[in-house]
């Protein structure tokens, strides 16, 4: 008898800490900060490289970077509840050197909501002082996962790599512990949660430096009911007229905009 009732006491121990370690390791909606390292030296060389010629005050141009640092970090707050996650930056004061710098695309103060469920993607970006509104699927993104481990703000993250709008190549690590198929800007598409993501390209990476768990209440909502978002095709057709491409903007600078817009 004595030993039956110290089986069930042991039994009853190990489902609760079965129990109790999935609640601790499984969190279905909590907080995650992100830091997002942008190489602004290797931006510019790579967007002036781009340009055409008389884009650019060169000598204006040359003391800027002169003054800017070779990084800078921006943080960010990514929300998320059951199916939904919405992802918005941290508002900081910028330096006179940063808010010039900025005019030339390499963060756009984007937040980005999406549901999984819904298969929904929206964006509200700022351009030139003014807000445009994205609405649309989400984005498509080829993945291939990897053996390759790291660990992220205490979570062991699993790397793979993507493939998105046709030809940009993206790494990113996730981990299932988070089990919503989210993560940082649009990304998704992955077994868990993205907590690192690397876009060589735009020479930038976002990593996620705390988790909390929580209950955050999640707003799709980014304007008045009157604002009419675009649809990502839409939104390149527009801004293909606005630039000007063939005579301000290049093919090339035109569609390197457009990866840090529309990602």
């Amino acid at each position: 008898m004595m030993k039956r009732f110290i089986l069930l006491v042991v039994v009853n121990a190990l489902l609760s800490s079965v129990s109790f370690g999935q609640y601790a390791h499984f969190p279905e909606s909590g907080v995650i900060h992100f830091e997002k390292r942008v190489h602004l030296k290797n931006f510019m060389k790579r967007k002036m490289a781009l340009s055409k010629s008389d884009n650019f005050d060169r000598s204006y141009m040359d003391q800027l970077m002169s003054k800017a640092p070779e990084s800078y970090v921006y943080k960010s707050i990514l929300s998320f509840n059951g199916s939904e996650s919405r992802y918005d930056p941290v508002k900081e004061e910028q330096t006179a050197i940063m808010r010039n710098l900025e005019w030339y695309g390499f963060d756009y103060a984007g937040s980005y909501y999406q549901h999984i469920d819904k298969g929904l993607f929206k964006n509200k970006m700022n351009y030139n002082g003014g807000d445009i509104l994205l609405e649309d699927s989400l984005l498509n993104i080829k993945w291939k996962v990897t053996n390759e481990y790291r660990d992220i703000a205490g979570y062991n993250c699993r790397r793979a790599n993507g493939v998105l709008l046709d030809s940009i190549f993206v790494v990113a690590f996730y981990t299932d512990a988070i089990p919503l198929s989210s993560g940082p800007i649009g990304t998704n598409g992955l077994p868990g949660m993205i907590l690192g993501l690397a876009v060589p390209e735009q020479h930038y990476n976002i990593y996620a430096t705390k988790v909390e768990m929580g209950q955050p209440q999640i707003t799709s909502e980014f304007a008045k009911k009157r604002d009419k978002p675009m649809r990502r095709a839409d939104f390149q057709a527009f801004m293909r007229d606005r630039l000007r491409v063939g005579d301000w903007y290049t093919e090339a600078e035109f569609n390197y905009m457009m990866v840090n817009m529309l990602l």
